[in-house]
């Protein structure tokens, strides 16, 4: 019922609105890019019933990716653009608490685009999980025993809000003395900010340097078999940054037989645990080995 009254009818009602207020028909449109529910089979028969070819029809990516929710339409919205060329005409339409659509021409400064991952080379980068009961300790669905360290703490709500930047668009710094970056880890929320260049000495005089968008190589790392951990054991690496900086931090998605000193690695950000007590999801960064 939800679908039939809801996306079956109110996604293509908008979708030939908005086609008949711009005067176009389906054969107009290079790709269709719209939102798809849970049940696939309805994407494609709003297609048909539309009147778009199935070579027309962007790719939900529910075979590659799955539901990623509010964020799919967008998501098949930038596949879509990775291989359009200038002059192309998109149909873009989403759909949740009602439908919004829109007529889009792509111009040639699609063609100034500097390379990037974006979602085909993200997909060709995909690692697959090895087996099974990885991916039920993943997923939460089998229980793991507790760790015999101390528990967590509880999270700090004002710490996180006040290390936002750090920890959320990993800032760190960089002396404006000598140009040395340098990242304090604020994850302990106790730590003193750091005031005195490790380089030059000099002292309060550093700006905002950003470390997520650059790549790294591992300086050494660890094996961690003793910490309760989804996919053990717990790989903790210290990496040098391009550019300057040294810092620590788990690194996923990686085979534990092939992490090596010199290995290059970049920036992921990730859900590091959920505080219960005060129902927060933590997130923060870890490192991986670029695998494109």
């Amino acid at each position: 019922m939800v679908l039939d009254e809801g996306y079956s009818r109110v996604l293509p009602h908008a979708i030939a609105g908005l086609m008949e207020k711009s005067n176009l028909t389906a054969k107009d449109f290079a790709k269709a890019v719209y939102d798809a529910p849970t049940d696939v089979r309805r994407h494609a028969r709003v297609a048909t019933q539309l009147g778009f070819e199935p070579s027309q029809v962007q790719d939900p990516m529910f075979m590659t990716v799955g539901n990623t929710g509010a964020a799919l339409a967008t998501m098949m919205l930038v596949a879509a653009l990775e291989e359009a060329k200038p002059g192309d005409r998109i149909l873009f339409a989403s759909y949740g608490n009602g439908a919004d659509t829109f007529v889009l021409e792509v111009t040639q400064a699609i063609e100034k685009l500097a390379e990037r991952r974006g979602i085909r080379k993200h997909l060709e980068s995909k690692r697959m999980v090895r087996n099974y009961q990885t991916y039920l300790r993943w997923r939460g669905l089998l229980t793991l025993e507790a760790a015999r360290r101390p528990e967590q703490a509880p999270t700090s709500i004002s710490g996180l809000w006040r290390h936002r930047r750090e920890i959320l668009a990993l800032y760190g710094a960089r002396c404006t003395s000598c140009g040395t970056p340098q990242y304090n880890n604020p994850g302990g929320f106790g730590h003193t900010p750091a005031r005195v260049c490790v380089v030059c000495q000099a002292k309060d005089q550093f700006e905002p340097y950003r470390f997520a968008d650059k790549k790294a190589e591992v300086f050494t790392f660890t094996q961690d078999n003793l910490t309760a951990h989804a996919d053990p054991p717990a790989t903790v690496a210290v990496v040098d940054f391009e550019g300057g900086g040294r810092a620590e931090f788990e690194m996923t998605d990686r085979d534990p037989d092939q992490v090596e000193v010199g290995m290059p690695a970049e920036m992921t950000f990730r859900k590091l645990y959920h505080d219960p007590a005060r129902g927060i999801h933590n997130y923060y960064w870890k490192t991986r080995p670029i695998r494109c």
